[in-house]
Parts: C-alpha cells; sequence; structure tokens
C-alpha cells in the first residue's frame, strides 16, 4: 500500500510541477518574452490598427523578422513598437502596411520598399512612412448605400415598363435592338479584315488591362468604394435642387404656351391678309397695285435687255471677257481663303482624373488647334494636386564607437499644393497614329496615341518630366467618346514611380467642337447699352 502511495505522491508532484511550468510558460509566451532577446525596437503611427493585437507578426516579403511588441496611444493615433531582429537589414525609408492574412485572417504588419543605399534602422528610431487599412464597417456602410441606389434605379426601370404602355415599349426597344444587330452583322461582314484586326487590338489591350488590373487590385477596390461615395453624392445634389428642376419645368411650360399664343397671332395676320387688310393685304388683293406691278416687270425686262446688249457698266460686266475673267480670278482667290478657313478646326475639352491611390482629383483643359486633317496643336492648362516638388540632398554622416565614419545621403522634399501647370504640343498624324511632343506638364515630353473604331476609342502613352535622379513621369490609358461630346477615360499614371506616386485613374471629359461653340456663341445675349 505505502508503494502505491509513494508513486501516488511522486506522480501528483510531477503534474503539479508540469501544470506550473506550463502556466509560467504561457504567461511569458502572451508578454512576449520567449521571443529572441537580440532584437531592436523601433516605433511607428498608424491612424487605425483596429483588429491588430500585440504579438502580431512583422514580416517583409512574407517572411516573419519580428512581432508588435506594443499598442499604444500618441496624439490621438496609435503608436506600435515593433521588435526586429537585429540580423535584418531594414532601411530607414520603409513603409510600415497594416494587412490581412486571407479573407478573414489574422491581421500582421509588413515592411515594404525601402533604398539599399540608405542607413538601416537602428534602436529607438522611427518608421515615418505608413499606411492604414481601410475599415470593414465604412467598407459595409458605402456597399449599403450602393445597394439602396440599385434598390431605387431597379424599381424606378420597374415604374417605366410596368404594364401594357411598358411591355409595347419595351417590345420596341428588342425589335430596334434586333434591327441594329442585322445591321451590325452586314457591317462586320463587310469590314471583315478591319473587325479581325480590331479585335486582335483589343485583346491585346485587354490582356495589358488585365495584368494592370492584377497589379493595382487594392487601388481599384478603393475606387470602387470611392464611386459608392460619388453617387452617393449625385443623389444628395439631386435632392437639395429639387426645387431648381422643378422651376425649369414650368419655364418649359410657359414658353410652350407663349408659343401656341404666337401661333394664333399668325394665323390672325394670315386672315386679315385674305381679307385685303392692311399693306399686304392691299398688295395681294388691289388690281391697281397689281397693274403697277406689272409696268415695273416690264421696266426689268428693258433693263435686262440693255444689259445682254452689253450697255452700260453692268453689260459690260457681264458681257466682257476681260472683266468676266479678272472677276473669276477674285473670286477664285476668296474662295480659296474660304476654303482654308472652313479647313481650320477649332476644339475645347475639360476632363478630370481620378487618382485611386491618393484621392485626388487632377483636372485639365485643353485647346485643340488644327488647320489640317493631319497636323494640330494642342495648349493645355492642368491643374496638378502633387503640385510642384522641389528636391534638396544632404549629407549626413555618423559613427559608432569604434568603428570608422559612415556617410549616408538624405533627400528632402518641399512640395507646393494646387500646382498649375501648362502644356503646349504639335502633333503629326498618320493614318490611325499620332506622334506628338512638346512641352507636357511644364516639361519637356513625347507622346503617342492610336485611334479604334472611327476615332471612338483612344489609346494613348507619353513620357515627361525627365530626370538625371529619378525615371520619367509615364502614363498610358485609353479614352472611350460617347454622346457626341463626353468621354470617358482609365489608366495608369506614373507608372514607373519609385517613390510609390504610381496610381490607377478613371476620368470624365466634355468637350465642343467648332459647331457647338458657334451654337453656344450665337445663343448668347450681347449686353444692351
Amino acid at each position: 500500500m505505502s508503494v502505491y502511495k509513494g508513486a501516488e505522491i511522486k506522480v501528483g508532484i510531477f503534474v503539479c510541477i508540469a501544470l506550473v511550468a506550463l502556466g509560467y510558460m504561457s504567461m511569458q509566451v502572451g508578454q512576449g518574452l520567449f521571443v529572441d532577446k537580440d532584437t531592436k525596437k523601433v516605433s511607428v503611427f498608424f491612424d487605425n490598427v483596429s483588429g491588430l493585437k500585440q504579438g502580431a507578426p512583422v514580416e517583409i516579403a512574407g517572411i516573419e523578422v519580428g512581432q508588435v511588441h506594443s499598442i499604444g496611444l500618441a496624439d490621438g493615433r496609435a503608436e506600435l513598437t515593433l521588435a526586429l531582429d537585429k540580423g535584418i537589414a531594414v532601411p530607414v525609408d520603409v513603409k510600415a502596411v497594416i494587412r490581412t492574412r486571407g479573407v478573414l485572417g489574422d491581421k500582421f504588419v509588413e515592411l515594404r520598399g525601402g533604398s539599399p543605399e540608405m542607413p538601416n534602422l537602428e534602436e529607438g528610431q522611427r518608421i515615418t512612412r505608413s499606411s492604414s487599412p481601410a475599415d470593414l464597417d465604412q467598407l459595409l456602410q458605402k456597399v449599403g448605400q450602393i445597394a439602396e441606389d440599385i434598390s431605387t434605379v431597379s424599381q424606378s426601370v420597374s415604374n417605366v415598363f410596368g404594364g401594357e404602355q411598358g411591355e409595347a415599349q419595351l417590345q420596341t426597344i428588342m425589335d430596334n435592338v434586333r434591327e441594329l444587330t442585322v445591321t451590325l452583322n452586314g457591317l462586320v461582314q463587310q469590314n471583315a479584315e478591319s473587325v479581325e484586326r480590331i479585335v486582335a487590338n483589343l485583346d491585346g489591350f485587354t490582356a495589358d488591362m488585365r495584368e494592370m488590373t492584377a497589379r493595382n487590385k487594392d487601388q481599384i477596390n478603393d475606387a470602387v468604394s470611392d464611386l459608392g461615395a460619388f453617387a452617393a453624392n449625385m443623389r444628395e445634389i439631386t435632392g437639395e435642387n429639387k426645387d431648381g428642376i422643378q422651376r425649369i419645368v414650368t419655364n418649359l411650360d410657359r414658353a410652350s404656351g407663349k408659343l401656341q399664343t404666337t401661333m394664333q397671332a399668325m394665323q390672325d395676320v394670315l386672315g386679315k391678309v385674305d381679307e385685303g387688310q392692311g399693306t399686304l393685304g392691299t398688295m395681294v388683293n388691289d388690281e391697281e397695285m397689281a397693274y403697277d406691278l406689272k409696268k415695273t416687270m416690264a421696266s426689268l425686262e428693258s433693263v435686262s435687255r440693255k444689259i445682254d446688249e452689253g450697255r452700260g457698266t453692268l453689260g459690260k460686266l457681264v458681257n466682257d471677257d476681260t472683266t468676266g475673267k479678272e472677276l473669276d480670278k477674285a473670286l477664285e482667290g476668296v474662295n480659296t481663303f474660304l476654303a482654308k478657313q472652313e479647313q481650320f478646326k477649332t476644339s475645347v475639352d475639360f476632363t478630370s482624373e481620378y487618382l485611386a491611390d491618393s484621392g485626388d482629383m487632377k483636372s485639365y483643359l485643353n485647346l485643340k488647334l488644327q488647320p489640317t486633317e493631319d497636323k494640330y496643336y494642342l495648349l493645355s492648362l492642368v491643374d496638378d494636386p502633387k503640385g510642384r516638388t522641389e528636391t534638396t540632398s544632404l549629407v549626413r554622416r555618423y559613427k559608432k564607437d569604434g568603428e570608422p565614419w559612415k556617410t549616408y545621403r538624405e533627400e528632402e522634399e518641399e512640395t507646393q499644393e494646387d500646382g498649375l501647370k501648362f502644356s503646349a504640343q504639335m502633333a503629326k498624324r498618320w493614318n490611325d497614329w499620332v506622334l506628338r511632343g512638346g512641352i507636357i506638364e511644364s516639361s519637356g515630353g513625347l507622346g503617342v496615341d492610336y485611334y479604334l473604331w472611327d476615332d471612338r476609342i483612344r489609346l494613348f502613352a507619353e513620357a515627361f518630366d525627365f530626370d538625371d535622379e529619378n525615371p520619367p513621369h509615364l502614363k498610358a490609358g485609353g479614352k472611350l467618346y460617347f454622346l457626341n461630346n463626353f468621354y470617358i477615360s482609365a489608366g495608369m499614371d506614373d507608372f514607373a514611380s519609385d517613390t510609390g506616386d504610381e496610381s490607377f485613374f478613371t476620368g470624365l471629359g466634355l468637350r465642343f467642337s467648332d459647331d457647338d461653340l458657334k451654337y453656344i456663341l450665337g445663343k448668347t445675349p450681347l449686353p444692351q447699352q
């Protein structure tokens, strides 16, 4: 019996020791004390660290290089202290980003970028570049607003096509679509070679767009969220201007009433003329006035006979070959001048582009002067939210105990917001290709355009702002023109940047041609003295 009790006592003591050790280890691991002691502590600030826990991993290129040592609050922002492995070289210009592993996975801190020639982070230093993820609640709220807008649109469509009249309208639309399909089929068969070339070009374009979309998936998601906010703003604007829209409808109703009154007055005037009232009525119904009109016609016949005989100045002009030739030359010169003026075309357009990465709007005001079909000049004013940046290079030295002096270069950038830039380019066109160059956004540059689908689609690429230290500013994208005066654009801006300025953009533009400008100026009232 004593043997069994001794064994039980030993087992009990072993279990107690194991439980105490397990509890101690759990507490130490929870406090992060089992992390390798050979670490360096650096800090970084974020606007939002929701979901990030103490002890979360810190990774570079998918490899864990440390952990989140502590999370605190300083000046209204979240301050993280990161414990990084001293054996890992982390440049001072690295960028810290909070990411999520998988769809519903844990959050961790990722370190991106950094220049190898820059010095490494040391104990107690701060990471100055950071980026916080979008809040899930905000995204869900925006999705809810978009769903509400879609519900409103679907209800409007139901109201339009509901009932027998709506069904008849829908059938008419389907018939028109069927006729359009037949017409397009015939057009495609007649232009099979051109269509194949267009399809090949579109295939290459879609491949490039797919690759570009994959590289900028996060920016596109942000752009979709911003579009939801834009739709909500448009709904709010429409609601705020409901009274103004009602006044426009009322003014149109008044104008139609005045037009009806004018038509009734014209009918009364014609009735009086038919009855012989007034001067015009007398001319139509008075026999004496008709006799005077016959005498006038006889006099005109006499004058025309004298002209035919070459008598008088007008007769010589009509019958003399020399005078006629000189007049023909003068008229030919006038026609040549008018033909050149007719070929000269002018257009004005305005476009705003949304930069998905920074959330800013970049606007362009363009004036196109086209003296011939294959040559034009392009003048532009550009409102760039990035402004003008001036870079100052500083050389700093530092020394550790027992080590030689080390030197590194540090650049300071001063940016003037809302910088207004200008462009002045000359362009030459060969078939569907256009080569242009000159000043682009206040710096030298070149551009190339390619037109598709009777100039309804324009693909473009341009390079400017050439600098010895930084890569040039490269921009590429496409524009789709619709409804004569509108176009949409999309593409990638500054995709060769080494400072993180690359961004996907989308835009909407409005353009006016010669005919539009003549119509607008013709309808503009002149000031009264």
